[in-house]
């Protein structure tokens, strides 16, 4: 059991590794794309509006700015204020940096919120982990996947657009699932030892091994079957039913979340 209840520890430190240096970009860089476009674009920054900024985003298809004016519009109007005011400036450099802060400051504001979100909405999000993830393993090296989950895509020499469209979907489905955790009437819950222990057996029944474990635990750079054996822990995740899956899905969620 001990063992066992070391996994639950052990996936939810590797998910926080992983996420610490993955989303902050992915929130980041994929708002900010649309945004320096546009100010790149722009023959006098000085006179972009907001309203402007907002369409410009919108045309551009962000999934995560959608998201966010769908489930948190006065937030949105915030964030486009903010971004508006330093694309005025020209920077495009200031443009991306703000959107990121912008979107990563609502993130860990709203992560609380994961506990009462609906196992449909959580598993939305893990599963565009978990996408994102088997996206980089279908394309690099052992090795750069590795270096991936420890370092984020800085680690990547050139993402690709679909990558990109993966980091969009990412932040989209996690505002999605703030959004519905605040409209609903779900309680709040945590993942209990038992909920633990029923990961455990659904990753060691998808062949998961203790060697993993301790490779997920460690984020060790040497283990050749690191990014495999992460994939199987959020895909074993994503295959628990009912409160338990709820549970599980939503905590990983929240300390991927209030990093």
């Amino acid at each position: 059991m001990s063992r066992w209840k070391a996994l639950g520890v052990a996936g939810v430190a590797a998910l926080c590794f992983v996420a610490v240096k993955v989303l902050p970009w992915a929130f980041g860089f994929a708002g900010g794309k649309y945004l320096y476009q546009t100010v790149a674009g722009s023959p006098d920054p000085q006179t972009l509006t907001a309203a402007q900024v907002s369409v410009q985003i919108e045309s551009q298809g962000s999934q995560i700015f959608k998201a966010i004016k769908q489930e948190f519009p006065e937030d949105y109007d915030v964030v486009v204020e903010k971004i508006t005011a330093v694309a005025r400036l020209g920077n495009v450099n200031q443009v991306r940096n703000t959107s990121g802060m912008a979107v990563a400051d609502l993130r860990r504001r709203y992560a609380s919120l994961l506990s009462s979100a609906p196992d449909s909405k959580a598993a939305e999000a893990l599963r565009a982990q978990l996408d994102m993830l088997n996206h980089v393993m279908a394309r690099e090296t052992a090795t750069i996947c590795n270096n991936y989950l420890r370092e984020g895509p800085g680690a990547l020499s050139t993402p690709d657009q679909d990558f990109l469209i993966d980091m969009d979907k990412v932040g989209a489905t996690l505002f999605r699932a703030f959004g519905a955790a605040k409209n609903g009437s779900l309680p709040a819950a945590v993942a209990s030892d038992g909920d633990w222990s029923l990961l455990a057996d659904a990753f060691t029944n998808a062949g998961g091994t203790p060697a993993e474990i301790t490779a997920i635990a460690n984020v060790s750079r040497e283990f050749e079957g690191l990014c495999p054996a992460v994939a199987k822990l959020y895909a074993a995740a994503l295959s628990l039913q009912g409160e338990p899956g709820r549970h599980i899905k939503t905590t990983l969620l929240y300390e991927i979340a209030r990093n």
